[in-house]
This record gives C-alpha cells, sequence and structure tokens, in this order.
C-alpha cells in the first residue's frame, strides 16, 4: 500500500496533479489531503490528513519537518530533503532551484511513476448564475504577501462583466474590495470549475485559485511580485500571462510578512494588467 502525504495549500496541490495521479496509477494509493483534497483528486482514495497511514510506502509530498516526522514510523520514506528532515526518510531527493511541479514529478520518479504535461482538472459541478465572457478577478489570499493592491482600480477600468471571487470564509474581505462590483463566495471545486467555463480570462494573484483555474482550462493572468513564475507559477494549458514585480534582491520570498515595504507588488501597475487581459483574450 503507497500513502501519500499531499500539501497543505491549494496551489501546491494542484502543483502535486500529475506527480499524485501517476503514484496513485502503480497500484493501491490513499492521499492524505486538507478538505478540498476529495474534490481535487477526484477518483483516488483521499483520507483526512491528520489519519494515520499504515502502508509500506510513504510519499511526503508536503515539503515540511513535521510531515516527515509524523510518517517516520513507515518503512519507506520518500520526499525532497526540504526543512531539514532528510534523515527522517529512507529516500532524501535532492532539493533544486526548479519549478515545484518538477519537484514533485522528481519524488515521483523515485518510485518508478512518470508525472507528465501539466496539471489538469476535469470534474464539473453546476454554476451559480453569471454574465457570459465575464472577466474573474481573484484578489484574496490568505499571505499578504502576494496580495496585488489594485484589483478595485482595474474592476473600475475593464470594459464588460466583472465577477469577483472568494474562497471560503474570505467574502467579507473581497467584498471590501470589490465595491459594487458583484462577488460569488465559497464554491466548492467543481462548481468553481463550471463557473470558469464562461470566464474569458481570470485575473488572480500568485493563488491557489489562479493554479485551479489554469487546471480548467481557463485564460488566466497572475501577479508575481514576491514570488517568480520560474519556480510557483501556473501552467497556462489555454494561455495567459505572468506579470512578474521588480526583480528585487529578496525574491523569491515565501514569508507571510514583509519588512521591506511590498514594493515588488506595489510597483506592478494597472495598466500592465489591463494589457495583460487584452492580450490573453
Amino acid at each position: 500500500m503507497l500513502d501519500i502525504r499531499a500539501p497543505d495549500h491549494l496551489g501546491d496541490g494542484v502543483m502535486a496533479l500529475p506527480a499524485i495521479r501517476a503514484l496513485a496509477a502503480l497500484g493501491q494509493a490513499r492521499v492524505y489531503a486538507p478538505r478540498w483534497g476529495a474534490e481535487l483528486y477526484e477518483g483516488l482514495d483521499v483520507r483526512p490528513m491528520s489519519a494515520r497511514p499504515d502502508g509500506d510506502t510513504g510519499v511526503v509530498l508536503k515539503p515540511s519537518f513535521g510531515a516527515a516526522w509524523r510518517w517516520r514510523h513507515l518503512p519507506r520514506r520518500v520526499g525532497l530533503a526540504t526543512a531539514g528532515r532528510g534523515l527522517l526518510l529512507t529516500d532524501a531527493v535532492p532539493v533544486r532551484a526548479e519549478h515545484r511541479r518538477d519537484g514533485y514529478a522528481r519524488v515521483a520518479a523515485v518510485l518508478g511513476a512518470r508525472a507528465e504535461g501539466p496539471p489538469r482538472y476535469t470534474a464539473r459541478g453546476e454554476a451559480p448564475p453569471l454574465p457570459e465572457t465575464y472577466i474573474g478577478l481573484n484578489p484574496y489570499s490568505p499571505s499578504p504577501t502576494v496580495r496585488w493592491p489594485h484589483f478595485r482600480a482595474l474592476a473600475d477600468r475593464l470594459r464588460g462583466p466583472v465577477v469577483f471571487f472568494a474562497g471560503p470564509g474570505e467574502g467579507a474581505a473581497v467584498r471590501a474590495i470589490a465595491g459594487p462590483h458583484p462577488v460569488v463566495e465559497g464554491l466548492s471545486l467543481p462548481d468553481f470549475a463550471a463557473a470558469l467555463e464562461q470566464c474569458r480570462v481570470f485575473v488572480s494573484n500568485d493563488s491557489g485559485a489562479a493554479h485551479f483555474a489554469a487546471a480548467c482550462g481557463t485564460r488566466v493572468v497572475v501577479m508575481h511580485g514576491s514570488t517568480t513564475a520560474a519556480r510557483t507559477g501556473a501552467s497556462f494549458t489555454a494561455g495567459g500571462e505572468a506579470i512578474e514585480g521588480p526583480d528585487l534582491w529578496c525574491r523569491p520570498c515565501y514569508a507571510k510578512r514583509c519588512f521591506v515595504g511590498l514594493g515588488c507588488l506595489r510597483s506592478i501597475e494597472t495598466s500592465r494588467v489591463v494589457a495583460a487581459i487584452e492580450h490573453a483574450a
């Protein structure tokens, strides 16, 4: 039995999709994931991430020391040698300066699983009433260091219908940004995928929603301030553009707080995003 510890965040979970599906194709496999896991990894045996695995081999895609420590009882443990956890893994895969998707693929390859192509999501639910060919905006992220601050100005400048999206529990924060523009809140992943079928372009921070939209085959425009497309960018299966902030010495950065003023995000001008939307559409 193969036990797979999925990443904790939706964006990483999407980037790990090809590796997880390749590993599951080897035979009996269980995926331990957050609450969205059953929707993202549809068709697989998905368990709560807090459940105790008891298989022969554990694949620890979550890159933390704690995850490797909690799975140390398994006979074989495979994962990237991040966070000083190499000694907790029987197969410690060296870390490289690469896209995270490629790191997950190298972990899967240790067990003979070949992760091919970009992440793709095909399940569809039921979309709420939405205007045709709208532009979708995703202005919020739990991490303030990836939130582009000009979404309201962007929405006011765009021609045609605009719809803001909010994840579970994010409605109040997104409505404060959206002002008079409509907000859709708390969709399940299948329903979100159905809603994206009517979306002309989806504009987002570097977040789970951006990765998911790209995996659904939506054109996506993503702002990268503290992060970089080379490490964590969405896979544009249907086209799109990554807009990079200035090449500051501190990029890429994955900290939850910024101590130098978030110039990487604030300097991305609204006009650049408008031009990218027009080009993507």
